[in-house]
Parts: C-alpha cells; structure tokens; sequence
C-alpha cells in the first residue's frame, strides 16, 4: 500500500515471478468466456477503482489530467484489451468493498499480492490477485551531506531514521534493531509521509526508508537526495472478484503481452522504477 496515502501498510509475501514470453494476439473473449467478460466486452470498457489521494507516483492528478505508472499501466492495459477505462474514484480502504458489491470490475491502486496464507484460509477473501505488475521494495532516501556512502542498514547505527508507523521500512527497522541492539537505527515513527518528508528537508531526521515508488518520486524532486537498497519486495496486483475468474485470465493474459512487448518495462522506466529486482523477476 503507498506510503504516500497515509495509511497503514503491510508486509506480505513476494509473489511468484512474473511471466513473460506470450502470443502477440490482442486477448479477446472466446467461446468459453465466462459472462462476467462478456459484459464488460459488450459494455465496451473496463470500470476500475483508483483513489488519487494515493499520491505521486501511483496515481494521482496533475493539471487536471490523471497520471502516474498506474494509470500508465491501466492505459496499457485497455488499449491491450480494445477497452477504454471507466475510473471509478473509491477511497483506498473502500475499494475492496465497491470490487466486491460489483461496483467496479478491478482495482489497481497499489495493493498487495495477499499471504499464501490468507490465500488457503477457510474465510479466504472474495477477490483474486492477477499476476504482478511490480515489484516493490524498502529503500533508503537521504541527502548525500548526511551520509554520502549510505547504502546499507548498518551504516545508520545510532541515525534517526524515518518511517511510516506499521509499514514496511517500520517493520524491517523493527527486525534490524532486534538483531543489531548493540548498533540499533534509532526509528522515527510518522502517521503522514508529508510530516516524514518535511522533517528529511529540516535535516530533523538522517534518513528515510519507504517504499521505493516514493522514493523515487522524491529523488525526481529533490535534486540533492538518494535512495539506495531494495528490502521487502512485495508484489503489487490488480484485484478481481473470485467470481470473475474470466476477466483475472482476461487482464492476466494482457499483462503477460505488455511484459513480452516490453510495454510494461518502458512504464517503469519513464517513473523511474526499473531496476534489478524487476529485471530478477523478469518483469
């Protein structure tokens, strides 16, 4: 979940690689096409929750326009599948709900592949995750006049780090310090990445470490600061209903021509967000 909507994250588990190598064929409804797809073919666009308060660089508006690498990718995706995009603004803890009373067909807005372990419960949730379409990471930001040669957690022994309370980076600090206690990272806990960003400019903390999106966003606004390190990669999916099986193939099978096509690499770079851990996992 973006650091960036103030709102609680957490860590989950990494999912599988991503696919790549495919048919060019644009995918298009068959004749075993469940009916769930063939209304939104017939209705001719995909209706998807998004909420632009998630902020730069997943989603938001920017002279009046929608922008972000979500919104890029959603382009990609119905153009892949001869849709146009119905966006359907829901605030992001309200949008599992519209997905579920049907409100929207999808949501991509920065949530994360669930645990195997919710995945194989007995009260499993009513919606399904479609392949990847990024992997994101921890990372470290800071400007170079603090620590120049900062790339590592050891190297902010005793520096007041920054995080988003019960996110990732607050998570990792938390396990780092329960090894480290003799060169413990002295955590800062924020509710509001703006409070956490303003606080990095004063130089009233050393560092940061949140989602790498963010960070990038950041580096592309600061033209001082850097982020380095990738920890706790977390898998981010689209949501479809689990009685939508249809338009998860549908949107999955999409996903896998823009990754063969290189489509969704070309995305990533424009924002910044192509690196090593994408190129691991073959995105």
């Amino acid at each position: 979940m973006p650091a960036t909507a103030d709102r609680r994250t957490f860590v989950l588990w990494l999912g599988g690689a991503l696919l790549s190598g495919c048919s060019s064929a644009i995918p298009i409804a068959s004749s075993d096409t469940g009916p769930d797809w063939v209304l939104i073919r017939q209705r001719g666009s995909l209706r998807v929750a998004a909420d632009p308060l998630v902020g730069a660089p997943y989603f938001f508006r920017r002279a009046g326009q929608y922008a972000g690498f979500e919104w890029d990718i959603l382009s990609a995706l119905a153009q892949q599948l001869q849709l146009s995009v119905q966006l359907v603004e829901v605030p992001w803890p309200e949008q599992v709900e519209a997905l579920v009373a049907q409100k929207v067909d999808l949501v991509l807005n920065g949530h994360e592949k669930p645990p195997p372990s919710e995945i194989a419960a007995s009260n499993r949730p009513p919606f399904e995750a479609t392949q990847p379409y990024y992997l994101s990471t921890q990372q470290l930001l800071f400007a170079p006049k603090a620590g120049p040669d900062w790339n590592d957690l050891e190297d902010l022994a005793s520096r007041r780090v920054g995080v988003i309370i019960d996110s990732g980076g607050w998570a990792l600090l938390a396990a780092y310090n329960a090894r480290h206690r003799q060169a413990a990272i002295r955590p800062a806990g924020f509710r509001s990445l703006t409070d956490l960003i303003e606080r990095l400019e004063t130089g009233q903390i050393d560092a940061a470490i949140i989602d790498a999106p963010v960070a990038a966003w950041q580096v592309s606004q600061h033209r001082n600061w850097r982020r380095s390190g990738n920890w706790l990669p977390v898998a981010l999916t689209g949501l479809v209903r689990v009685q939508d099986r249809s338009t998860r193939e549908q949107i999955d099978r999409a996903l896998t021509e823009l990754i063969a096509t290189a489509k969704l690499k070309a995305i990533l770079q424009r924002w910044g967000l192509w690196n090593a851990v994408q190129e691991q996992q073959r995105v």
